[in-house]
């Protein structure tokens, strides 16, 4: 697998008056994220640029980080939404049998009966569960015009996942 940045978090909108933006980590542990540099930035349809976190800090029930490339609230925003990536090689090795979510980016998806939903374009975590972003394959885009947003929760959803064959296997319908 190359050693592509893998998701691993998102910029929010600016905070303050120098630069400063709110993040979102996908981290199990949100303040893990500050462990990894350099980080990578990218927005939609951009490659990834790396950039370097100056300073951090909790707030409220999340954090905000100061980035090079950001000195003024118009410069900021500019970078709202934008991707946090960490390199792989820059993460500590799973146990056995556990994954990094940020994996599945690039999987082909199969629902209920075989059927190709999509590739995993990327994840989403709000707290309850993972969320697979599930653009749609060219045979389901004709008649769905808007990803597929499944669950990650091995077992009733998720029944395989094959990270050398690239393949998740889930119980889902295309009507879903």
């Amino acid at each position: 697998m190359a050693d592509t940045p893998r998701q691993m978090g998102a910029l929010g909108s600016s905070f303050g008056v120098k630069g400063w933006m709110k993040v979102r980590s996908f981290t199990s542990q949100p303040e893990n994220l500050f462990d990894y540099s350099p980080w990578f930035i990218r927005q939609r349809g951009m490659e990834w640029r790396e950039v370097q976190v100056e300073e951090y800090r909790p707030h409220g029930n999340g954090f905000i980080v100061k980035l090079d490339v950001a000195s003024t609230p118009e410069e900021a925003k500019a970078y709202a939404g934008a991707e946090i990536g960490i390199r792989r090689s820059s993460l500590p090795p799973v146990p056995e049998g556990t994954i990094y979510l940020a994996d599945l980016v690039g999987c082909t998806v199969y629902g209920l009966e075989g059927v190709m939903l999509g590739k995993v374009s990327g994840i989403r975590d709000y707290g309850a569960a993972p969320i697979m972003v599930v653009s749609p394959s060219d045979h389901l885009a004709k008649e769905r015009n808007e990803d597929f947003l499944i669950p990650y929760v091995v077992g009733p959803i998720v029944k395989a996942v094959d990270l050398e064959a690239m393949t998740v296997e889930v119980e889902w319908g295309v009507d879903y």
